[in-house]
């Protein structure tokens, strides 16, 4: 109870971590109950005082960005499923969807991850029988996502 009303209170959460004497944030994070008022009404009092900080931060958006921003949208949709990278975020995979932890696999693509797994699997016995090194090691990386996709 000391440590969710002095964090409620206003003390920030790593002076509640030293006072208690613990080494990790996580561990004090345990010992403070969050209600969800509390997070509402922390948002709002952030909220209130960005905005008498930085006006020119909520200016009505243009209608090409608004254009951008719904463009974003519309190209998440891939081959396997939907990308769930965040709006303004460049794609760190180029476009290899089935490494990245964004891909979110349609159900119904799953023959055809099937079908990618066994034409890599194709790859990678070729790359080691030709002592491509460099290209076993991704091929084997793909993989290793497919089969934790197909999981």
């Amino acid at each position: 109870m000391f440590t969710t009303e002095a964090v409620g209170s206003g003390l920030p959460l790593h002076i509640a971590a030293a006072l208690l004497g613990h080494l990790d944030l996580d561990t004090t994070r345990g010992w403070t109950a969050v209600f969800a008022e509390d997070v509402i009404r922390h948002h709002q009092q952030f909220i209130t005082h960005r905005r008498a900080l930085a006006t020119d931060e909520y200016r009505h958006v243009t209608p090409e960005e608004w254009t951008e921003f719904e463009k974003h949208f519309l190209l998440r949709r891939v081959e396997l499923g939907d990308c769930f990278r965040p709006y303004g975020t460049p794609c760190i995979h180029e476009h290899a969807c089935v490494r990245c932890p964004f891909l979110r696999l349609d159900p119904t693509q799953r023959p055809r991850l099937e079908q990618m797994q066994h034409n890599a699997r194709a790859c990678l016995d070729e790359a080691r029988h030709r002592q491509w090194l460099g290209e076993v090691s991704a091929l084997q990386e793909t993989l290793r996502h497919i089969d934790a996709k197909l999981a």
